[in-house]
């Protein structure tokens, strides 16, 4: 699905319905758009990364490892060579949308891969099935492309990976964008941009005029009158993600 869809989609449904989407409906569709609800590996998951923090050496993660929400709603967190948060500056976050099927195995490539090369970093990943299967902040941005460029020529990538959101610029399928890690993420301010853009349209009854081209200079406007610089910061992040998708070029450039 590309921007244009998603976007003329909603309106659509606006204006069949006559109800707004709020920040959170909007954030679950982004999440789940062209997946499956699953969870029946989830089970299987969780035994994985029990025996795997059973075999770590301790001494790797100084910072994280945390669990969120319980069954099929949990999302873990584990951190590695890190001993405090990133700086939302340097960092980078890599979004790794596997397939659920293949869920196990990319999580033991990935933690092999970081500890391997010693990378900074921390992975979130749910046990059951999203588009956002599998998230890692580089703490380093200069750490993105050697892991990307490892995953393109050790797999094929497009038989690995679901689509990510449309909203998320890729590189060979592996989506990346910058955004905060403390006030909101990069989803979290997406959504409420788009809510809030989806009720301007609606108040002024323009819901006609939607297109990727008249959201991204919404983004840009809203930015120049954001006062807090963590929210601009994901806003600009949005904004080069945006344009990247559209001039099909590369988000880090």
């Amino acid at each position: 699905m590309k921007i244009n869809d998603f976007l003329k989609q909603i309106a659509s449904d606006i204006k069949t319905t006559g109800k707004l989407l709020t920040k959170d409906e909007i954030y679950y569709k982004l999440k789940y758009i062209g997946i499956k609800k699953d969870t029946t590996l989830v089970n299987d998951i969780e035994a994985f990364y029990e025996t795997f923090l059973k075999s770590l050496n301790n001494s790797l993660v100084r910072h994280i490892t945390r669990k969120t929400g319980q069954k099929e709603n949990t999302t873990h967190y584990i951190g590695y060579y890190t001993e405090s948060r990133a700086s939302y500056t340097e960092s980078c976050k890599v979004y790794f949308p596997v397939k659920y099927e293949y869920m196990i195995s990319a999580l033991k490539t990935i933690f092999s891969y970081l500890i391997r090369n010693s990378v900074e970093s921390v992975v979130k990943f749910h046990v059951k099935a999203t588009n956002e299967n599998i998230v890692i902040r580089f703490y380093h941005e200069s750490d993105v492309m050697p892991f990307i460029s490892y995953c393109n020529n050790n797999f094929i990538l497009d038989d690995l990976l679901e689509p990510a959101n449309p909203f998320i610029a890729t590189i060979y399928g592996i989506g990346i964008v910058k955004d905060d890690n403390t006030l909101s993420t990069y989803n979290n301010t997406l959504s409420e941009i788009l809510a809030d853009y989806f009720a301007l349209l609606k108040e002024h009854d323009a819901l006609d005029k939607i297109s990727d081209l008249h959201f991204l200079d919404y983004v840009i406007k809203r930015k120049e009158v954001e006062e807090n610089e963590i929210i601009e910061f994901d806003l600009e992040a949005i904004e080069k993600n945006i344009k990247a998708i559209l001039s099909h070029s590369n988000p880090l450039n």
